[in-house]
């Protein structure tokens, strides 16, 4: 498929997938991971995806005026190799700032994909060890995240990691594991997301009470202890995003 992606759909614009700009949003299908939370399980199955020519994509995000930046997510972005492609041609043919979010499994592809681009938010599923593929629904190997980790350590543009709070699977003890993996790799945001229990992979997901409000804040004040030169926030349906502060 040269110059084609497999995409679920396009959002004219977004003010919470990039930081402080008003970006397009590009959806790709496809995902290594089967994690039984997800609510992308339409993109993760690639269920009502369509081929799509990447010229058609630029041409889109060259007509909408309105837009500062593009965010590129999934599913799982870099598991099409035409996403490279894609980055590329963003890059020389469109004045826009551009983003791209990952499970961090394709270390070669992220390291090609950084020249291209001026944010990323990384997933950081639990602490690296077998806990991982209770997380993401296989038998996951951790070398990969972890090569990522170290490309992204390296690249000093700004970026993000993010946990979802699944009940049951996320706790305290891995905020402060995961937190020292942020610390580490000098992420500039840390965002601890509220879990939904709705449309997930897995519908017995849906069956899981979503953690409150005040029990995020307590995990973000765990999380920035750890991390006094980094941005922690929390995201929760009650107020949005909020900073955590000491």
């Amino acid at each position: 498929m040269q110059g084609k992606l497999k995409i679920g759909g396009i959002v004219d614009s977004s003010t919470v997938d990039y930081i402080g700009k008003l970006c397009a949003v590009v959806y790709l299908c496809g995902c290594p991971f089967r994690c039984g939370w997800c609510q992308n399980k339409e993109l993760v199955l690639e269920r009502n995806c369509s081929i799509v020519d990447i010229e058609d994509i630029i041409n889109f995000l060259n007509e909408n005026f309105v837009i500062d930046a593009v965010c590129v997510t999934g599913g799982e972005p870099l598991m099409q190799k035409n996403v490279i492609e894609l980055l590329r041609r963003m890059r020389n043919e469109t004045e826009l700032l551009i983003k791209i979010d990952t499970n961090l499994y394709f270390p070669d592809r992220l390291k090609t994909a950084l020249k291209f681009l001026d944010f990323v938010s990384v997933d950081v599923k639990s602490p690296l060890d077998r806990r991982y593929d209770k997380l993401v629904g296989i038998n996951c190997n951790i070398d990969r995240i972890q090569e990522s980790l170290e490309i992204l350590k390296k690249w000093k543009m700004p970026k993000e990691a993010r946990t979802t709070i699944v009940p049951n699977l996320v706790d305290s003890n891995d905020i402060r594991d995961i937190a020292k993996i942020v610390r580490n790799v000098e992420f500039d945001y840390y965002t601890l997301q509220q879990f939904r229990p709705s449309n997930t992979l897995d519908e017995k997901f849906e069956e899981l009470e979503t953690l409150k409000r005040e029990d995020m804040i307590k995990l973000g004040r765990i999380a920035k202890k750890f991390l006094p030169k980094t941005r922690v926030r929390i995201v929760t349906q009650e107020n949005g995003f909020e900073e955590i502060e000491f």
